[in-house]
């Protein structure tokens, strides 16, 4: 049975009319984490499709955008800090809806791995302890720090959430426009790079990259409740990001082409292409500023990737798709308690798990994540027609054309792209979505005149 604390404390609202269209920005886009991204992902890119990569980039957002349109479209109608639980639960039921929302959480607890490790290591890395950078057990325990660190802000309330990052955010934009201008600078060209001849499994796979690269705008809606006219700044925001993105993501590829060329980009592969090039183009200080970009970068993520997870565990919790428990609202901060704290601790006890027992962290985590994200954008974008079956009259374009041609890109990509991420990736994916089921359908929705 429900406590009357319980019901008191899920009777309680996230802080409402808080954010504004340039703090949703600034949300969406740190989500992603820029500097991060690039960090890990340019090597990987071109690998892939040599020169072409920022085309690649360019026309991977398309797909991305379009799906944006449809979690526009959905919010209109439901603005709910769950997202795609929520739409995906009353297009398809509750089974698939529960599915999704593992999903999400899911690709946001590996990606977490990802974060506190990158943060740990380049911390060592910026202070000269090299020997704490290759430890295991030194890294796992800052890792954890900045965990349950970040966690702490984002439980203290969105203001601070928000205000934490516009400054690390903009540090983090302006080191990447530093080493924009002094690469194009030393290569004394602003050559678009020629299109490189690549087969088309090489392009699949580096528009799944690409999608790790983009992932993290959608933060924007997840944060609708707590904004000024929720049905319509989330979705302006996601979009400025998007746009925001693409720009910055073409440019910083087009200018390591420019000053590195393809084969020393190849060369360096998943690992971090701002470490290789930056002593050279920026000297040792200009170095550790991008080191510290990239540091910047996987905190401000860190924080934007717990904002969204506790609040779709949230909107599970208030449709019964996990424990009442998990609907608790903070009275003095207005944001998930329960929700913050779980899923804090759950991503200390899988990142340590990693980091301890695996050699390949961060690549194979990148490979996984993407799948999964690029799972629940199709189950998004197919619920745009299902769940507004009766009203699609009148908004053809965006409640069925677009859903279908986004739906369709990501499945496209799915398929083309399995044989080239490997099995390791493919395996993790296969182990969250058994073990998702599991939890999932295990938790049964209260009796009548329990729960509620």
């Amino acid at each position: 049975m429900t406590t009357t604390a319980d019901s008191r404390s899920r009777g309680r609202s996230l802080r409402r009319n808080t954010l504004g269209i340039g703090s949703s920005t600034a949300i969406g886009i740190a989500s992603t984490a820029p500097a991060y991204s690039l960090a890990v992902s340019v090597g990987l890119l071109v690998g892939y499709v040599g020169a072409a990569a920022p085309l690649l980039l360019a026309v991977s957002a398309i797909p991305v955008v379009l799906v944006a349109l449809c979690f526009r479209e959905l919010n209109r109608a439901e603005p709910d800090c769950g997202t795609t639980f929520p739409w995906t639960e009353k297009a398809f039921g509750l089974g698939i809806g529960r599915m999704v929302g593992w999903t999400t959480v899911m690709a946001c607890v590996l990606v977490m791995s990802n974060l506190a490790q990158v943060a740990a290591v380049y911390t060592y890395d910026l202070l000269g302890l090299n020997s704490a950078a290759d430890s295991r057990l030194a890294q796992a325990a800052l890792g954890t720090v900045f965990i349950l660190g970040m966690a702490l802000l984002a439980y203290r309330g969105i203001r601070i959430a928000a205000w934490t990052q516009l400054i690390l955010l903009s540090v983090e934009v302006l080191a990447l426009l530093w080493f924009v201008i002094n690469a194009f600078r030393e290569a004394g060209t602003l050559r678009i790079p020629a299109f490189s001849e690549t087969g088309e499994g090489a392009w699949a796979a580096g528009v799944l990259v690409a999608v790790f690269l983009y992932w993290g705008w959608d933060s924007s809606f997840s944060v609708n409740e707590e904004s000024r006219d929720p049905r319509r700044t989330p979705a302006i925001a996601a979009l400025i990001a998007n746009a925001f993105l693409i720009v910055m993501y073409v440019v910083v590829a087009w200018a390591a082409i420019a000053y590195a060329g393809v084969d020393p980009l190849t060369e360096i592969a998943d690992d971090d292409f701002f470490a290789s090039l930056s002593t050279d183009l920026l000297g040792t200080a200009g170095g550790k500023v991008l080191i510290g970009a990239v540091l910047v970068s996987a905190l401000a993520s860190t924080q934007t990737t717990i904002l969204p997870t506790a609040r779709t565990m949230l909107s599970m919790a208030r449709r019964d798709a996990f424990p009442g428990q998990f609907a608790r609202i903070s009275a003095r901060y207005q944001t998930p308690s329960v929700s913050t704290w779980v899923f804090a601790a759950a991503s200390v006890l899988i990142y340590v798990t990693l980091v301890l027992t695996s050699d390949a962290v961060l690549a194979d985590s990148v490979a996984a994540v993407s799948v999964l994200v690029s799972l629940y954008y199709v189950a998004t974008a197919l619920a745009v027609p299902v769940y507004f079956s009766g009203a699609i009259r009148g908004r053809v374009l965006q409640r069925a054309v677009i859903p279908l041609i986004a739906a369709g890109s990501f499945v496209v990509v799915l398929v083309l792209a399995v044989a080239d991420v490997g099995t390791g990736p493919l395996v993790v994916v296969g182990v969250t979505m058994v073990v998702g089921a599991v939890i999932m359908f295990s938790m049964k929705p209260p009796a009548e005149g329990e729960g509620r």
